[in-house]
C-alpha cells in the first residue's frame, strides 16, 4: 500500500489546536512503524523533520520551503495544493490528519481518509447569547462546510471516540467512520505516582469552550478551603484570555510550552492536574497526565468520559463537585491503577485495517 499522509500546515507554534498537532506527528510515526506500507509520503516542513530522526527507507518527507499557510494561503492549500501533491504522488491512499478535503477533489484512483477529530464549529454556532464566537462568521462558516464536505466526500473518516462517530452520524447517517482512537508514546507510568508534589497545573485557552474563567474560579474557591494552601503553586498552561488578571504570584502563567517540557513540569512539581471544557472531540491532557501518574480532574462530557475514570469527573456546572473531587484527588495516598492507553503504532494498524476494509 503506499499512502500519502499530510502535515505541511502542521506547525507546533502556529497551529490553534495543539492536540491536532501531536495526533498528525504521532500517527506519521505510527505508519512509519507498520508492515504493509511500500511508500509512506509525508508532506511536512522543515519545522516537521526533526521529529522523525532517521527515516526508514521506504519514507519519504516532501519538505516545503514555504511558511505554514495562512488565511488564504491556507485556503488554497486545503483546496488546490494538497491536491495538487497528491496527484504528484499518486498514493493508494491520502490521509487528511486535520480532517479537511478539497471542495471539488480530483484525484483520480487514490482514496480519501479524513482524520476528523471534532465539529466544534456546532458549539460556536449554537453559543448562548452575550457569548461572542472568536471566529468571524466567514471562517466558521468555511470550516463547518469543509467538515461536513469530509463527511460526504472521504472514502474513510477516522476519528478517536465513539461519541464524534455519533455525532458524524447526526449530520451523515452511514458515513463510512472507524474509531481508531487516539495514541500516545513512552511506557506510561502504571499507577499513582508517589512522589508528587504540591502543585496544581491547569491546562488553559482563551478559546471559550474550553471554560478557563471558570476553571480559574473554581480553583480559587478550592483554595480558600485549603488549611495547607500555603506554599501551593498554581501552574497555568496555555495561553489565557485576554482579560484575565491573575489573584498573586503563586499563579504562574506558563503559555505553550514543548510536550517533554510539560512532562517534566508535571512529574517534578504537581499533585494532580485539572481540565475544563465545555466541548471535546478526545481530550488529550486528562490522559497525558494519567500516563505520568498524575490524576487530572476534568470535565464530565461524552468524549473525556470514555476516557478517564469517573472518580475524576465533575460537573462544570458545580464548584462543590469541582473542590470534592480535586480534594480526592489531592489527598488520595493509593496507588490505584489506571487505564491503559494504546500506542502510535497500535493506532495506526488500526488505522491501516481500516483502510483494507474500505471498498
Amino acid at each position: 500500500m503506499k499512502i500519502l499522509l499530510a502535515l505541511t500546515d502542521q506547525s507546533f507554534t502556529a497551529t490553534k489546536s495543539l492536540g491536532i498537532f501531536n495526533v498528525s506527528i504521532g500517527l506519521a510515526k505510527g505508519l512509519m512503524q507498520c508492515e504493509g506500507i511500500s511508500e509512506l509520503h509525508i508532506l511536512g516542513n522543515e519545522e516537521c523533520a526533526p521529529y522523525f530522526g532517521e527515516l526508514p527507507s521506504h519514507v519519504h518527507i516532501h519538505l516545503s520551503e514555504k511558511p505554514v499557510p495562512k488565511r488564504f494561503a491556507r485556503l488554497y492549500w486545503d483546496q488546490i495544493g494538497i491536491q495538487r501533491a497528491i496527484n504528484r504522488v499518486k498514493p493508494d491512499w491520502a490521509i487528511l490528519p486535520k480532517g479537511f478535503p478539497p471542495y471539488f477533489p480530483r484525484l483520480g484512483k487514490t482514496k480519501i481518509a479524513s482524520y476528523v477529530h471534532d465539529i466544534i464549529w456546532e458549539y460556536y454556532k449554537n453559543l448562548p447569547a452575550g457569548n461572542e464566537s472568536p471566529f468571524p462568521p466567514h471562517q466558521l462558516a468555511y470550516f463547518s462546510s469543509l467538515g461536513i464536505r469530509a463527511l460526504e466526500v472521504s472514502n474513510l473518516v477516522l476519528t478517536s471516540t465513539l461519541f464524534n462517530r455519533g455525532r458524524f452520524e447526526a449530520y451523515r447517517p452511514g458515513c463510512h467512520c472507524a474509531v481508531v482512537g487516539i495514541g500516545f508514546d513512552g511506557e506510561p507510568c502504571p499507577a499513582l505516582n508517589e512522589k508528587r508534589g504540591r502543585d496544581i497545573l491547569s491546562f488553559v485557552s482563551p478559546y471559550p469552550h474550553k471554560q478557563t474563567p471558570l476553571i480559574l474560579d473554581y480553583l480559587q474557591q478550592w483554595l480558600a478551603q485549603r488549611v495547607d494552601r500555603e506554599g501551593i503553586r498554581i501552574h497555568l498552561v496555555g495561553q489565557l484570555p485576554s482579560n484575565c488578571q491573575l489573584p498573586d504570584t503563586a499563579w504562574i502563567p506558563h503559555q505553550r510550552i514543548p510536550q517533554a517540557e510539560l512532562s517534566a513540569l508535571i512529574k517534578a512539581s504537581c499533585r494532580v492536574t485539572t481540565y475544563a471544557s465545555a466541548y471535546e472531540g478526545y481530550g488529550m491532557p486528562p490522559v497525558e497526565s494519567l500516563r505520568l501518574g498524575i490524576p487530572c480532574v476534568a470535565s464530565d462530557i461524552a468524549p473525556i468520559r470514555e476516557n478517564i475514570p469517573p472518580k475524576l469527573l465533575f460537573d462544570n456546572e458545580s464548584a462543590q463537585d469541582f473542590i470534592s473531587k480535586l480534594n480526592h484527588a489531592y489527598d488520595e495516598d493509593n496507588t490505584t491503577a489506571y487505564p491503559s492507553y494504546p500506542n502510535w503504532q497500535e493506532v495506526a494498524e488500526k488505522t491501516l485495517h481500516a483502510m483494507r476494509a474500505t471498498k
